[in-house]
């Protein structure tokens, strides 16, 4: 079980400057990084623990819990996000993505094994979202400075962390297929080193949200 792997770390540092910033804090949509990065730290470690310590398969937690960080995302960029029309494209995708994902595990592709179709969906519409968000910022000029702007270092981190992935998904089946990567490390590889990125950018966002803006 222990030491943790570097990206534990990482996720753990997340949360706990999401609680030492946000705790208190009237931001609604972000205040919701508190409870959602703890789940992240749970499911991390609570994987490890049955993979590492009860030597089970741990598949069917992030078949859970995958697609949960999908709706999350897609809730926080659709909240924060000016225009109109951006809000309800990603709200209404994120509402199909997550239908998808429960007919899935349900019927399709099932617990036991990755599903790795919702991986497919999410990461397409985790870009498109991201670039919306990017987009929005440039739109209004309503916004402060981007780097000082949180949903900007969100959308960087999550472009990035699924753009990484969004190649190696489409290969995904196959490789487990014909036994190139069976158990999927090369993929977890690619995922955790990932992770150093996405988390770094939503601790900068959530320590952005603090800083005032400058009066005109």
């Amino acid at each position: 079980m222990f030491p943790l792997d570097l990206f534990h770390y990482f996720t753990i540092g997340a949360f706990i400057i999401s609680v030492v910033v946000l705790y208190k804090f009237n931001h609604k949509p972000l205040h919701w990084f508190i409870p959602f990065l703890l789940l992240m730290v749970s499911t991390d470690l609570t994987g490890r623990y049955i993979r590492r310590v009860l030597h089970h398969p741990n598949t069917w937690l992030y078949n859970i819990t995958i697609p949960v960080e999908y709706l999350f995302y897609g809730f926080i960029i659709g909240s924060l996000c000016l225009t109109r029309s951006f809000k309800k494209m990603i709200f209404y995708g994120t509402l199909l993505l997550g239908v998808w994902a429960v007919i899935n595990i349900s019927f399709i592709q099932g617990s036991v094994h990755l599903n790795t179709s919702t991986l497919k969906a999410g990461s397409t519409a985790m870009i498109f979202f991201s670039c919306l968000g990017l987009v929005d910022l440039f739109r209004n000029d309503e916004h402060k400075t981007l780097l000082a702007n949180p949903l900007f270092w969100i959308c960087t981190g999550v472009l990035f962390f699924n753009a990484g992935e969004f190649t190696y998904l489409f290969f995904f089946d196959t490789f487990l297929q014909n036994n190139w990567d069976k158990t999927a490390k090369v993929f977890a590889s690619i995922n955790n080193k990932l992770i150093y990125i996405l988390y770094t950018c939503i601790s900068i966002a959530i320590i952005c949200s603090k800083i005032p803006e400058k009066k005109t």
